[in-house]
């Protein structure tokens, strides 16, 4: 890829050269070639570190942040270690070396085959595609690698800025579009409000409480970067954060578990307001906001006094902004803290501190409920805290506990920081619920925890690896703990939240709100009710969730259990599911222009919890169901190899008809041979059995692998997430 972007450069090179060769003197025209040269070889290792830092391509996002905000990611990401600096300055420094020895030689003739032969490079390297086709690489991570920084960095920039052109100059169209699945297709609100809607979101947490005579305080804690590859169980890296994981045992846990950006900045509007993004995110238009119902602002309005806690700037993303909106007045952050503390780095205080910070005020607290938010940022670039020295031995320590063997543990040591503040921040948390515990508000309260979203810096599984973050309720008052493997996402937070006090504690919601989310999904086996847009960056809205089927920048996958992401070939599909999202992106882009969201504003009719089949709560309509292989057992009977297979539709919706395949390879990958059932469709959240036979005779005796699947009966090919290279060993 790098040598694929020099070669498209050359012409630019020639272009910056042609000023500075029609200087007088050798020494001017090196001087000015080295220094245009220089500059661009600059642009191109910044946008390198910058990838290398954040592992994600710098695209156009960079146009929707300030000045200041640029300063403070780039200074507090900046890395000074010896192979960063190394990656700043050796290549200035070959080029350099390289110009001052082409000057010692003797002077040669031009030579115009030469130029010609590298116009010719430059030409085929522009006829080559611009970017690497995602599929082509085995996980996220790689994919990210091959891209060429400059060419994505342009054609984001200028694709962003064509599009606000575009957009300035299309007239206000309130009549076309529909909004997403989890809502009925002619919403409440018409055409110019596409997301408003009655609100009959059912109280699904309301059985899993005791019932206490006041309305709950709540505590809601975002920590910066959680993510599920990393914290909880079956985590894919191992869990770093005991303490999470021990509370889960004790509370509310939704393994599969969505955020709805990849970034920060929109974790507060779909948190708390369930709202659409707009152009660069909700909290981005700032003043032009426009006034809506929020789990803040209907709280605040009903006698809860809210309270926001950060150690860091809380301009940042407009927070404060949104937060002011929505009613809440108590913000403390990087300019309000107060004496007796030290900020940990660029962004601000660590973690210990914001928690010490928040305890400080309980004594303060007024007679009536209360609504806290804590927002984490320690587990963030550049990953330094107080007492980091301590943390070191802790990681091999944990290391040790999860068993991971000797010769893995250098891609954990390689990302020693990022760890240590993992388990930093999971100290910081234990701390805290310890403090907590002895307040008398405690026993009344119910904790929130969720991640904005996953850290990048570590290498991603799959795409929707950076989404997957945990959610955990967890109060004194829950009759029992619960696992729920059901995907919901932060959008379904605030409905059910508002459901669960109106319908136990009597307080009021809105009549008709503008939630993308239609509550949380507490169903214990894996299955997907919801329609899910993700915005990974403020400029790029590539990725929807619908059913069990993923759309992620205009590729389809099968999801499962855990969110493991399988490709699937099946362009029909895709077309469904892209006619789906592309509704969404329209609702989307007419509340960009007009930004009318409802007649109503920040005070709409409060009515009280009404007891209803939810509209809401029926299951979206999912553009593709797809059937998997839940489980597949193998045994020797009578000389045939029997193979029982246990295939599921995890889906709201029929699956397609498919024919269950199972393939014997040898230990080399050649196919010894197969057996595939009758053609069947799955029922919406079936299950059934199958078994197939492989007779033994004639095998020779060694080690084989079977794979299992569901394939289409047309070509075969595979249309559901299976199992592979189960082990199967024939011995005589």
């Amino acid at each position: 890829a790098g040598l694929v972007a020099l070669a498209r450069a050359l012409p630019l090179l020639f272009l910056l050269a042609w000023p500075g060769v029609s200087l007088r003197t050798p020494r001017a025209q090196r001087l000015a070639v080295g220094a245009s040269w220089s500059l661009l070889l600059l642009v191109q290792v910044a946008l390198e570190q910058v990838f290398l830092a954040a592992r994600v391509p710098l695209g156009a996002e960079w146009l929707a942040y300030s000045l200041a905000e640029l300063r403070t990611t780039a200074v507090a990401g900046i890395r000074s270690d010896a192979l960063a600096l190394a990656g700043w300055w050796l290549p200035p420094i070959a080029l350099w070396l390289a110009l001052t020895w082409q000057a010692r030689r003797p002077a040669a003739a031009a030579r115009p085959v030469a130029f010609v032969l590298l116009l010719a490079v430059s030409l085929v390297a522009w006829a080559l595609p611009l970017q690497p086709a995602p599929q082509r690489w085995s996980d996220e991570d790689a994919y990210a690698v091959a891209v060429d920084k400059p060419g994505y960095f342009l054609a984001e920039s200028g694709a962003w800025w064509l599009r606000g052109r575009a957009a300035a100059r299309r007239p206000d169209d309130v009549g076309g579009a529909s909004r997403p699945g989890d809502a009925p297709a002619m919403p409440d609100g018409g055409p110019r409000y596409p997301f408003l809607r009655e609100d009959r979101t059912p109280d699904v947490l309301g059985p899993l409480f005791d019932h206490a005579p006041q309305p709950p305080h709540l505590v809601f804690i975002i920590v910066e970067g959680l993510g599920r590859s990393f914290s909880g169980p079956d985590a894919a890296l191992g869990s770093f954060t005991p303490f999470l994981d021990e509370l889960a045992t004790r509370g509310l846990y939704w393994d599969n578990f969505l955020s709805n950006q990849g970034r920060t900045f929109g974790v507060l509007p779909s948190l708390f307001g369930s709202l659409p993004f707009g152009d660069t995110g909700f909290a981005e238009l700032g003043a032009a906001m426009p006034a809506h119902a929020g789990l803040l602002s209907v709280l605040t309005q009903q006698g809860y006094r809210a309270r926001f806690y950060s150690g860091w700037n809380a301009d940042f993303d407009h927070e404060r902004d949104y937060l002011q909106r929505q009613g809440v007045q108590d913000i403390v952050d990087l300019a309000r803290f107060g004496p007796g503390y030290v900020p940990a780095n660029e962004w601000g205080y660590a973690d210990r501190d914001l928690f010490a910070r928040a305890l400080a005020d309980l004594p303060q607290r007024d007679s009536g409920p209360t609504l806290t938010v804590l927002q984490t940022i320690t587990m963030h670039t550049p990953y330094t805290f107080p007492g980091q020295a301590a943390y070191r031995k802790r990681i091999e320590q944990r290391l040790d506990a999860l068993g991971v063997p000797a010769q893995q543990r250098a891609r954990y040591r390689q990302s020693a920081a990022i760890y240590e503040s993992i388990l930093y921040t999971d100290d910081a948390l234990r701390a805290y619920f310890e403090a907590a515990a002895k307040d008398a508000s405690y026993a009344n309260t119910i904790f929130v925890i969720t991640g904005d979203h996953r850290l990048p810096e570590l290498p991603l599984e799959n795409r929707i690896a950076r989404y997957h973050v945990p959610l955990l309720i967890y109060s004194p008052l829950l009759k029992a703990p619960r696992r729920i493997r059901a995907v919901s996402s932060q959008f379904d937070v605030a409905p059910s939240l508002l459901a669960y006090l109106a319908h136990a504690h009597g307080l009021q919601r809105p009549a008709r709100a503008t939630w993308l989310g239609s509550g949380l999904d507490l169903a214990p086996a894996f299955r997907n009710l919801h329609d899910i847009p993700i915005k990974q960056t403020k400029t790029l809205l590539e990725d929807f969730v619908s059913g069990t089927s993923f759309l992620g920048h205009g590729r389809l996958y099968a999801l499962d259990d855990g969110l493991a992401a399988e490709p699937v070939d099946d362009p029909a599909a895709a077309a469904r599911l892209s006619t789906r999202f592309d509704a969404f992106r329209a609702a989307n882009a007419q509340f960009a222009r007009t930004l009318a969201l409802s007649p109503e504003g920040a005070h709409p009719r409060l009515v009280a919890y009404a007891e209803a089949v939810p509209a809401s709560a029926a299951p979206a309509a999912t553009a593709v169901a797809v059937p998997s292989v839940e489980s597949v057992d193998v045994s020797r009977v009578d000389g045939r190899l029997r193979i029982d297979v246990a295939f599921a539709n995890a889906d709201a919706v029929a699956s397609p008809a498919f024919v269950p395949l199972a393939v014997l390879v040898d230990a080399h990958g050649r196919e010894v041979g197969e057996r595939s059932g009758d053609a069947m469709p799955l029922a919406a959240g079936a299950r059934r059995q199958v078994r197939l036979e492989f007779p033994l005779d004639g095998l020779p005796h060694g080690d084989y692998f079977l794979a299992v699947l569901p394939s289409d009966p047309g070509d075969g090919k595979r249309i559901g997430p299976g199992r592979y290279r189960i082990p199967v060993s024939i011995r005589r």
